[in-house]
Protein backbone atom coordinates (compact mmCIF):
# COMPACT_ATOMS: atom_id res chain seq x y z
CA UNK A 1 0.00 0.00 0.00
CA UNK A 2 2.85 2.59 0.87
CA UNK A 3 4.17 1.59 -2.47
CA UNK A 4 1.06 2.25 -4.18
CA UNK A 5 0.39 5.58 -2.23
CA UNK A 6 3.99 6.87 -3.31
CA UNK A 7 3.23 6.08 -6.68
CA UNK A 8 -0.25 7.82 -6.97
CA UNK A 9 1.10 10.75 -4.90
CA UNK A 10 4.02 10.91 -7.42
CA UNK A 11 1.77 10.43 -10.60
CA UNK A 12 -0.52 13.39 -9.20
CA UNK A 13 2.49 15.31 -9.11
CA UNK A 14 3.84 14.40 -12.66
CA UNK A 15 -0.32 16.27 -13.53
CA UNK A 16 -0.55 19.28 -11.28
CA UNK A 17 2.70 20.43 -12.13
CA UNK A 18 1.17 20.96 -15.76
CA UNK A 19 -1.21 23.54 -14.31
CA UNK A 20 -0.60 26.76 -14.35
CA UNK A 21 -0.02 26.93 -17.99
CA UNK A 22 0.47 30.69 -19.16
CA UNK A 23 -2.08 31.83 -22.14
CA UNK A 24 -4.05 35.16 -21.74
CA UNK A 25 -6.83 35.84 -23.51
CA UNK A 26 -7.36 39.27 -22.00
CA UNK A 27 -4.06 40.06 -24.26
CA UNK A 28 -5.74 39.27 -27.19
CA UNK A 29 -9.02 40.88 -26.38
CA UNK A 30 -6.76 44.39 -25.59
CA UNK A 31 -5.08 44.20 -29.01
CA UNK A 32 -7.89 42.71 -30.58
CA UNK A 33 -6.24 40.06 -31.98
CA UNK A 34 -7.18 36.50 -32.21
CA UNK A 35 -4.78 33.98 -29.90
CA UNK A 36 -3.06 32.42 -32.95
CA UNK A 37 -1.37 35.63 -32.78
CA UNK A 38 1.06 34.53 -30.17
CA UNK A 39 0.28 31.47 -29.79
CA UNK A 40 0.68 27.51 -31.54
CA UNK A 41 -2.43 25.87 -29.58
CA UNK A 42 -2.08 27.86 -26.54
CA UNK A 43 -0.42 28.44 -23.78
CA UNK A 44 2.99 27.09 -26.54
CA UNK A 45 4.24 30.81 -28.32
CA UNK A 46 4.93 31.14 -31.25
CA UNK A 47 7.88 34.08 -32.28
CA UNK A 48 5.60 36.80 -32.27
CA UNK A 49 3.87 35.27 -28.84
CA UNK A 50 7.82 35.03 -27.43
CA UNK A 51 8.93 38.18 -28.47
CA UNK A 52 5.72 39.84 -26.89
CA UNK A 53 7.00 38.56 -23.48
CA UNK A 54 10.52 39.16 -23.95
CA UNK A 55 9.65 42.55 -24.10
CA UNK A 56 7.63 42.43 -20.80
CA UNK A 57 4.53 41.78 -22.72
CA UNK A 58 4.38 44.99 -25.05
CA UNK A 59 3.90 44.78 -28.80
CA UNK A 60 6.86 45.98 -31.20
CA UNK A 61 5.31 49.43 -31.93
CA UNK A 62 2.48 50.38 -28.76
CA UNK A 63 0.25 53.10 -28.33
CA UNK A 64 1.17 55.51 -24.91
CA UNK A 65 0.43 53.79 -21.86
CA UNK A 66 -3.15 55.46 -20.64
CA UNK A 67 -4.32 54.50 -17.15
CA UNK A 68 -7.88 55.31 -17.55
CA UNK A 69 -8.04 52.86 -20.36
CA UNK A 70 -6.13 50.40 -18.61
CA UNK A 71 -8.65 50.66 -15.45
CA UNK A 72 -11.09 50.13 -17.69
CA UNK A 73 -9.89 47.20 -19.05
CA UNK A 74 -7.71 45.44 -16.52
CA UNK A 75 -5.74 42.37 -18.03
CA UNK A 76 -7.46 39.48 -15.91
CA UNK A 77 -7.76 36.02 -16.95
CA UNK A 78 -9.25 32.59 -15.30
CA UNK A 79 -8.34 29.46 -16.15
CA UNK A 80 -10.23 26.81 -15.09
CA UNK A 81 -9.51 22.72 -15.60
CA UNK A 82 -10.73 19.67 -14.84
CA UNK A 83 -8.84 16.30 -15.03
CA UNK A 84 -8.90 12.67 -14.58
CA UNK A 85 -5.87 11.29 -13.63
CA UNK A 86 -5.73 7.59 -15.09
CA UNK A 87 -3.18 4.96 -12.75
CA UNK A 88 -1.95 1.72 -13.96
CA UNK A 89 -1.61 0.16 -10.55
CA UNK A 90 -4.07 2.42 -8.59
CA UNK A 91 -7.17 3.91 -7.71
CA UNK A 92 -8.27 6.90 -10.89
CA UNK A 93 -8.99 10.01 -9.70
CA UNK A 94 -10.56 13.39 -10.84
CA UNK A 95 -9.42 16.90 -9.55
CA UNK A 96 -10.00 20.61 -10.81
CA UNK A 97 -7.75 23.90 -10.66
CA UNK A 98 -9.17 27.41 -10.76
CA UNK A 99 -6.29 30.20 -11.36
CA UNK A 100 -6.60 33.98 -11.83
CA UNK A 101 -4.04 35.78 -13.52
CA UNK A 102 -3.78 39.53 -13.77
CA UNK A 103 -0.33 40.31 -16.24
CA UNK A 104 0.37 43.37 -18.31
CA UNK A 105 2.82 46.49 -18.92
CA UNK A 106 2.12 49.65 -17.19
CA UNK A 107 3.95 51.89 -19.46
CA UNK A 108 7.14 52.07 -21.31
CA UNK A 109 9.06 50.57 -17.99
CA UNK A 110 6.66 48.77 -15.63
CA UNK A 111 5.62 45.22 -16.10
CA UNK A 112 3.46 42.71 -14.08
CA UNK A 113 2.39 39.20 -13.36
CA UNK A 114 0.25 38.07 -10.43
CA UNK A 115 -1.73 34.82 -9.75
CA UNK A 116 -3.55 32.99 -7.05
CA UNK A 117 -5.35 29.47 -7.75
CA UNK A 118 -7.22 26.92 -5.83
CA UNK A 119 -7.01 23.39 -6.51
CA UNK A 120 -10.03 20.94 -6.26
CA UNK A 121 -10.42 17.24 -5.15
CA UNK A 122 -13.17 15.12 -4.25
CA UNK A 123 -12.64 15.55 0.03
CA UNK A 124 -10.89 18.71 -0.87
CA UNK A 125 -10.23 22.90 -1.28
CA UNK A 126 -6.67 23.82 -1.37
CA UNK A 127 -5.05 27.33 -1.62
CA UNK A 128 -2.23 26.68 -3.95
CA UNK A 129 0.75 29.15 -3.05
CA UNK A 130 1.31 31.58 -6.40
CA UNK A 131 3.27 30.49 -8.93
CA UNK A 132 4.14 34.02 -9.96
CA UNK A 133 4.54 37.52 -8.54
CA UNK A 134 6.88 39.75 -10.28
CA UNK A 135 7.62 43.00 -10.63
CA UNK A 136 10.01 44.02 -14.33
CA UNK A 137 11.26 47.02 -14.91
CA UNK A 138 13.24 47.86 -18.56
CA UNK A 139 16.16 49.47 -17.74
CA UNK A 140 17.05 50.18 -21.40
CA UNK A 141 13.53 49.96 -23.39
CA UNK A 142 12.44 47.74 -26.19
CA UNK A 143 13.51 44.46 -24.32
CA UNK A 144 17.35 45.19 -24.40
CA UNK A 145 17.82 45.29 -20.80
CA UNK A 146 15.31 44.44 -18.01
CA UNK A 147 15.35 43.85 -14.41
CA UNK A 148 12.61 41.28 -12.69
CA UNK A 149 12.40 40.65 -9.33
CA UNK A 150 10.14 38.50 -7.27
CA UNK A 151 8.79 35.13 -7.43
CA UNK A 152 8.30 33.74 -11.09
CA UNK A 153 9.62 30.95 -13.00
CA UNK A 154 13.40 30.75 -15.12
CA UNK A 155 13.82 31.37 -18.44
CA UNK A 156 14.10 27.65 -19.48
CA UNK A 157 13.42 26.73 -23.19
CA UNK A 158 10.49 24.79 -22.72
CA UNK A 159 8.92 24.59 -19.07
CA UNK A 160 5.77 23.44 -17.40
CA UNK A 161 4.57 26.85 -17.18
CA UNK A 162 4.44 27.78 -20.93
CA UNK A 163 3.62 23.40 -21.65
CA UNK A 164 0.75 22.40 -23.67
CA UNK A 165 1.20 18.82 -22.45
CA UNK A 166 -0.47 17.09 -18.99
CA UNK A 167 2.77 14.91 -17.95
CA UNK A 168 6.10 17.04 -16.79
CA UNK A 169 9.36 17.15 -18.21
CA UNK A 170 11.02 14.55 -16.18
CA UNK A 171 14.65 15.86 -16.82
CA UNK A 172 14.23 19.18 -14.92
CA UNK A 173 13.39 17.38 -11.44
CA UNK A 174 15.89 14.56 -11.86
CA UNK A 175 18.22 14.77 -8.97
CA UNK A 176 20.80 12.14 -7.13
CA UNK A 177 20.66 11.03 -3.81
CA UNK A 178 19.00 13.53 -1.21
CA UNK A 179 19.14 16.48 -3.39
CA UNK A 180 15.70 17.88 -4.64
CA UNK A 181 16.50 20.91 -6.66
CA UNK A 182 13.84 21.28 -9.64
CA UNK A 183 15.39 24.39 -11.78
CA UNK A 184 11.68 23.63 -13.00
CA UNK A 185 9.61 25.11 -10.09
CA UNK A 186 8.92 28.53 -10.07
CA UNK A 187 11.96 30.42 -7.85
CA UNK A 188 12.48 33.19 -5.44
CA UNK A 189 14.94 36.05 -6.72
CA UNK A 190 16.43 38.43 -9.48
CA UNK A 191 16.56 38.11 -12.70
CA UNK A 192 18.13 40.47 -15.78
CA UNK A 193 18.51 39.84 -19.30
CA UNK A 194 17.44 41.18 -22.56
CA UNK A 195 18.02 41.17 -26.31
CA UNK A 196 20.88 41.14 -28.38
CA UNK A 197 21.30 41.67 -32.13
CA UNK A 198 20.41 39.07 -34.43
CA UNK A 199 17.63 37.69 -32.72
CA UNK A 200 20.28 36.53 -29.51
CA UNK A 201 18.59 36.66 -25.78
CA UNK A 202 19.75 36.10 -22.87
CA UNK A 203 18.91 36.04 -18.81
CA UNK A 204 20.54 35.57 -15.47
CA UNK A 205 19.28 35.17 -11.91
CA UNK A 206 20.08 34.77 -8.42
CA UNK A 207 17.81 32.75 -6.78
CA UNK A 208 17.00 30.66 -3.38
CA UNK A 209 18.03 27.43 -3.24
CA UNK A 210 15.90 24.36 -2.36
CA UNK A 211 17.34 23.06 0.77
CA UNK A 212 15.21 20.28 1.83
CA UNK A 213 12.39 20.60 4.44
CA UNK A 214 14.38 18.48 6.63
CA UNK A 215 17.65 20.42 6.61
CA UNK A 216 15.73 23.99 7.73
CA UNK A 217 14.13 22.23 10.93
CA UNK A 218 17.77 21.27 11.99
CA UNK A 219 19.61 24.09 11.08
CA UNK A 220 19.34 28.20 10.98
CA UNK A 221 21.59 28.06 8.33
CA UNK A 222 19.10 25.95 5.64
CA UNK A 223 16.57 29.00 5.50
CA UNK A 224 19.38 31.61 4.50
CA UNK A 225 19.16 33.09 0.86
CA UNK A 226 21.97 30.64 -1.22
CA UNK A 227 22.00 32.52 -4.64
CA UNK A 228 21.83 30.36 -6.77
CA UNK A 229 22.82 31.21 -10.34
CA UNK A 230 20.60 30.76 -13.59
CA UNK A 231 22.39 31.21 -16.91
CA UNK A 232 19.82 31.29 -20.16
CA UNK A 233 21.67 31.78 -23.85
CA UNK A 234 19.46 31.69 -26.95
CA UNK A 235 18.96 32.80 -30.53
CA UNK A 236 16.05 32.23 -33.10
CA UNK A 237 16.92 31.48 -36.70
CA UNK A 238 12.95 32.24 -38.18
CA UNK A 239 10.99 30.46 -36.34
CA UNK A 240 13.46 28.31 -35.42
CA UNK A 241 15.36 28.48 -31.82
CA UNK A 242 18.81 27.40 -30.33
CA UNK A 243 19.95 27.22 -26.91
CA UNK A 244 21.88 27.07 -23.94
CA UNK A 245 21.42 27.33 -20.22
CA UNK A 246 23.23 26.13 -16.82
CA UNK A 247 22.47 26.10 -13.03
CA UNK A 248 24.99 26.56 -10.38
CA UNK A 249 24.06 26.36 -6.92
CA UNK A 250 24.77 25.00 -3.25
CA UNK A 251 22.02 23.56 -0.96
CA UNK A 252 21.90 22.36 2.27
CA UNK A 253 20.54 19.11 3.14
CA UNK A 254 20.27 16.80 6.33
CA UNK A 255 19.92 13.04 7.30
CA UNK A 256 19.50 13.59 11.19
CA UNK A 257 19.82 16.30 13.88
CA UNK A 258 23.16 18.10 13.67
CA UNK A 259 23.89 15.83 10.54
CA UNK A 260 23.83 18.44 7.90
CA UNK A 261 25.78 18.55 4.76
CA UNK A 262 26.29 21.27 2.16
CA UNK A 263 25.78 20.01 -1.64
CA UNK A 264 27.15 22.17 -4.56
CA UNK A 265 25.42 21.11 -7.48
CA UNK A 266 25.43 21.84 -11.59
CA UNK A 267 22.99 21.36 -14.50
CA UNK A 268 24.04 22.38 -18.28
CA UNK A 269 21.86 22.11 -20.64
CA UNK A 270 21.03 22.73 -24.75
CA UNK A 271 18.02 22.78 -26.36
CA UNK A 272 16.34 22.83 -30.08
CA UNK A 273 13.50 23.73 -31.50
CA UNK A 274 12.46 23.15 -35.00
CA UNK A 275 9.38 23.52 -37.33
CA UNK A 276 9.00 22.03 -40.95
CA UNK A 277 5.49 22.80 -41.77
CA UNK A 278 3.61 21.85 -39.18
CA UNK A 279 5.52 19.58 -37.00
CA UNK A 280 7.52 21.19 -34.06
CA UNK A 281 10.42 19.26 -32.82
CA UNK A 282 11.87 20.11 -29.85
CA UNK A 283 13.89 18.66 -26.59
CA UNK A 284 16.37 19.16 -24.21
CA UNK A 285 19.84 17.54 -23.20
CA UNK A 286 21.23 18.33 -19.19
CA UNK A 287 23.88 17.09 -17.55
CA UNK A 288 23.71 17.37 -13.64
CA UNK A 289 26.01 17.25 -10.81
CA UNK A 290 25.80 16.82 -7.18
CA UNK A 291 29.18 16.82 -5.13
CA UNK A 292 27.65 15.73 -1.58
CA UNK A 293 23.80 14.71 -2.35
CA UNK A 294 24.35 11.56 0.19
CA UNK A 295 26.67 13.67 2.73
CA UNK A 296 29.90 10.93 1.78
CA UNK A 297 31.52 13.60 -0.05
CA UNK A 298 30.85 11.54 -3.17
CA UNK A 299 30.40 13.33 -6.17
CA UNK A 300 27.41 11.66 -8.25
CA UNK A 301 25.92 12.84 -11.76
CA UNK A 302 22.68 11.93 -13.77
CA UNK A 303 22.00 13.28 -17.93
CA UNK A 304 19.33 12.71 -20.06
CA UNK A 305 16.74 14.78 -21.67
CA UNK A 306 13.50 14.31 -23.97
CA UNK A 307 12.19 14.71 -27.61
CA UNK A 308 9.32 16.19 -27.97
CA UNK A 309 6.98 16.15 -31.15
CA UNK A 310 3.83 17.99 -32.14
CA UNK A 311 2.36 17.66 -35.21
CA UNK A 312 -0.83 20.37 -35.90
CA UNK A 313 -3.92 19.28 -38.10
CA UNK A 314 -4.69 22.27 -38.86
CA UNK A 315 -5.39 24.35 -36.53
CA UNK A 316 -8.41 22.44 -34.35
CA UNK A 317 -5.44 19.48 -33.26
CA UNK A 318 -2.28 18.40 -32.69
CA UNK A 319 -0.95 15.01 -32.26
CA UNK A 320 1.65 14.84 -29.95
CA UNK A 321 4.96 12.10 -28.82
CA UNK A 322 7.68 12.42 -26.35
CA UNK A 323 10.28 10.56 -25.85
CA UNK A 324 12.38 10.94 -22.22
CA UNK A 325 15.59 9.14 -21.56
CA UNK A 326 17.15 9.61 -18.23
CA UNK A 327 20.08 8.08 -16.52
CA UNK A 328 20.84 7.98 -13.23
CA UNK A 329 22.75 6.75 -10.43
CA UNK A 330 21.13 3.85 -7.90
CA UNK A 331 21.82 2.06 -4.73
CA UNK A 332 25.32 2.31 -2.82
CA UNK A 333 27.47 1.36 -5.76
CA UNK A 334 26.55 4.46 -8.11
CA UNK A 335 26.15 2.17 -10.64
CA UNK A 336 23.91 3.87 -13.43
CA UNK A 337 20.29 2.54 -14.44
CA UNK A 338 18.65 4.33 -17.47
CA UNK A 339 14.96 5.43 -16.88
CA UNK A 340 12.92 6.06 -20.77
CA UNK A 341 9.03 6.76 -20.98
CA UNK A 342 6.94 7.54 -23.53
CA UNK A 343 4.19 9.90 -23.62
CA UNK A 344 2.10 9.68 -26.53
CA UNK A 345 -1.12 12.76 -26.93
CA UNK A 346 -3.58 14.30 -28.49
CA UNK A 347 -4.65 18.11 -28.49
CA UNK A 348 -8.23 19.21 -29.42
CA UNK A 349 -8.63 23.08 -29.75
CA UNK A 350 -12.25 23.13 -29.55
CA UNK A 351 -12.07 26.95 -29.50
CA UNK A 352 -9.60 29.64 -29.19
CA UNK A 353 -9.21 29.69 -25.32
CA UNK A 354 -11.16 25.81 -24.86
CA UNK A 355 -9.20 22.51 -25.45
CA UNK A 356 -9.36 18.95 -24.94
CA UNK A 357 -6.16 16.84 -23.59
CA UNK A 358 -5.31 13.27 -23.59
CA UNK A 359 -1.49 12.14 -22.57
CA UNK A 360 0.05 8.80 -21.25
CA UNK A 361 3.09 7.84 -19.94
CA UNK A 362 4.47 4.08 -20.90
CA UNK A 363 6.95 3.81 -18.58
CA UNK A 364 10.29 1.03 -18.24
CA UNK A 365 11.92 -0.43 -14.70
CA UNK A 366 8.55 -1.89 -13.65
CA UNK A 367 7.43 1.42 -13.09
CA UNK A 368 3.41 1.78 -13.66
CA UNK A 369 2.25 3.77 -16.54
CA UNK A 370 0.01 6.56 -15.52
CA UNK A 371 -1.72 9.24 -17.97
CA UNK A 372 -4.78 12.34 -17.78
CA UNK A 373 -7.57 13.83 -19.37
CA UNK A 374 -8.23 17.30 -19.24
CA UNK A 375 -10.63 19.96 -20.68
CA UNK A 376 -9.28 23.37 -19.96
CA UNK A 377 -10.60 26.80 -20.31
CA UNK A 378 -9.47 30.32 -20.29
CA UNK A 379 -11.86 33.29 -20.51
Amino acid sequence: MRQRGAVLVLSAAFVASAGPASAIPAFARRYKVECHFCHDGFPKLNVTGQRFKERGFRMEREDAFDASAWLRSVPLTIRAEGTRSLQEKGDDFTYGFFKGISAGNLGRRLAYWVDDAVFVSKDDTTHVKPDNGWLRAEIVTGGKLYAKAGRFELDLPFSQARTPHLLSYEIYSFNTGLERDNIGEHQEGLEVGGDLPQDVHWSAAVVKGRNTEQAERFTSEAGKFDGNLFLRLAKRISQNRIGAFAYIGRNTLATAPNVTFRDDLLRVGADASVWAQRLNLYGVYMYGKNDNSTGTGKSLSFNGGFLQADYHIGDAAAVTLRVNAMSQPTGSTGAKQTFTSLYPGLQIFIFHQGKLSFEYGFLNKDRPSFGAVQAEVAF
